[in-house]
């Protein structure tokens, strides 16, 4: 049963405000910043502690300008999702492109399909609406349904309303035996704690051990899948670009772990070129190898 609580919440909080410009969202986003910062202290201990370990290089003045670089683009990015609610497809795609689109065009017309591997980085909420619309490919991504099932609905109406398709994660296997004759681009977010650490690739990432879901590199050399890794790269507030990058054209050619390796480095490049836009708000390093 659906809480009151809940409904009151979108329908008379979060709905509204997903209708007012960015620009004055943004203005709430910077009032936002500032109570969820000094006063609220959202999980300011587990963005410490993660940032001091993943740059034991940095002095703390230079972590603290990274925690509130991290804290500034993680609420303005809680206002976009809102925004995103309610964003018209015009709007959504004057916010957002693809820098290298003829990679995608070439794959396209080689009838290969894609797996695109991508972490928490920048938004990914404008990345989900604008790719079926800037891509030839049929887009899909996959996602864990959330414990809510009214919340759920509403990320999963918001998500699909522009042409993205979401794989349930239990539907995994299922889709990629499928058959079909469409060309198909899957969306897979692998930058969370694996739930099989048994399962899980081991490497050195952001100067830690870390574990790694295998699935995507193992579905990419079953159902031979070029694999990308894609990345927003914020141009200016509210305005996002798309770039992909090939990691493996022949993937059933690789030994095991090459993919997630190459995926792990590009994108731990990326958050040091520019850290404050990883979602450092997790505990992602709670787990250890198993003995």
């Amino acid at each position: 049963m659906v809480k009151i609580a809940d409904r009151i919440l979108f329908y008379v909080v979060l709905k509204p405000l997903s209708y007012l410009p960015l620009g004055l969202l943004y203005f709430l986003s910077d009032i936002v910043n500032f109570l969820t910062y000094n006063l609220v202290r959202y999980r300011r201990k587990v963005v410490r502690q993660n940032l001091l370990q993943a740059f034991p290089e940095k002095d703390i003045k230079e972590i603290r300008k990274i925690e509130r670089g991290f804290y500034r683009h993680f609420v303005d990015f809680i206002f976009e999702s809102i925004k995103s609610v309610s964003i018209s497809s015009k709007e959504v795609l004057k916010r957002t492109s693809i820098k290298n689109p003829d990679l995608l065009d070439k794959l396209f017309a080689a009838d290969q399909n894609v797996i695109v591997t991508c972490g928490h980085y920048n938004n990914w909420e404008f990345y989900s609406l604008s790719l079926p619309e800037l891509t030839k490919y049929t887009t899909y991504s996959l996602y864990q349904p959330l414990k809510n099932a009214f919340y759920d609905q509403i990320l999963f109406d918001s998500r699909t309303r522009y042409g993205m398709q979401l794989i349930a994660t239990k539907d995994i296997i299922p889709f990629f035996s499928a058959s079909s004759k469409e060309k198909k681009m899957v969306i897979i977010v692998n930058d969370q704690s694996p739930s099989n650490l048994k399962a899980a690739h081991w490497n050195t990432f952001l100067n830690q051990e870390t574990g790694w879901n295998t699935g995507p590199e193992k579905l990419a050399k079953k159902y031979d899948y070029t694999v990308l890794f894609g990345h927003s790269k914020k141009l200016k507030r509210g305005y996002y670009e798309v770039e992909f990058q090939m990691i493996s054209e022949k993937p059933s050619t690789t030994n095991d772990g090459d993919i997630t390796n190459i995926y792990t480095e590009l994108l731990e490049k990326l958050i040091q070129e520019k850290p404050q836009f990883w979602l450092w708000s997790h505990k992602r390093w709670k787990h250890k190898r198993p003995v």
